[in-house]
């Protein structure tokens, strides 16, 4: 591994290499340009083939540069970007477009996974759409999570913080948090559920402050069903501890 700065690899005419960051050639001269700005230091790791691009301030703090261009950008050995991630004085920040702080990428260009973040948390934007989001490589939403100031939490509309979807976008698996806690919400349904593609409840659960928790009517804390919707199995809990039922 070697940081210096030198740009990483060139790669074969045509190939994306990263845009602000990549090396950029004079088809005459062949001479590679970088950009700079001052009170910023440009640094490049090189491990093998990939690199990593870090933009830092005059304190050492990562920090986008002026044209809102990533802090960090990580590429593959083909030059294609792996990550990126944007930062204000040393701390992760959505930009001011609104844009993801952190966003993965494969190698095909699609996103994997985004975060959104305020001042180095994770933080469900303005708009109430998720802090983080997974994405399968058809473009479709894998999984979402809703944060507030680094931790899970049901967002106001009473919808879970976490939901995991099958492929045709229905509903795997969905948990409702409070503070980071699995918590039951107000309308006393499970804290956790999981369906399979049909729609039908394969089991659930129900949680007080992180722990499973028989609900007020003394039904199980946890059921497992079958897909004709009868109980297959089920078990009862006071305060995470399984109780005879």
């Amino acid at each position: 591994m070697t940081t210096s700065s030198t740009a990483h690899p060139r790669q074969p005419k045509g190939q994306p290499t990263g845009g602000q960051f990549a090396a950029k050639s004079n088809p005459e001269a062949d001479i590679e340009l970088e950009p700079s700005w001052p009170g910023l230091t440009r640094e490049v790791e090189q491990v093998g083939q990939a690199s990593t691009v870090r933009w830092r301030d005059a304190d050492g703090k990562l920090q986008d540069p002026p044209d809102g261009a990533p802090a960090v950008r990580g590429f593959r050995p083909d030059g294609s970007v792996e990550y990126e991630a944007h930062w204000q004085a040393g701390k992760l920040q959505d930009p001011p477009d609104g844009s993801p702080a952190v966003r993965q990428f494969r190698s095909d260009g699609s996103v994997e996974w985004e975060e959104h973040r305020q001042n180095g948390k994770l933080q469900d934007p303005p708009d109430g759409s998720p802090a983080v989001q997974g994405f399968r490589p058809d473009g479709s939403v894998e999984y979402e999570a809703h944060w507030q100031a680094d931790k899970l939490q049901d967002p106001p509309d009473g919808s879970p913080a976490m939901r995991w979807s099958h492929p045709d976008g229905t509903v795997e698996r969905e948990e409702h948090y409070q503070a980071d806690k699995l918590q039951d919400p107000p309308d006393g349904s499970p804290a956790l559920r999981r369906l399979r593609p049909d729609g039908t409840v394969e089991y659930e659960e129900y949680y007080q402050a992180d722990k499973l928790q028989d609900p007020p009517d003394g039904s199980p804390a946890a059921r497992w069903f079958r897909s004709d919707g009868l109980v297959a199995n089920e078990a009862h809990y006071q305060s995470g501890v399984r109780v005879p039922g």
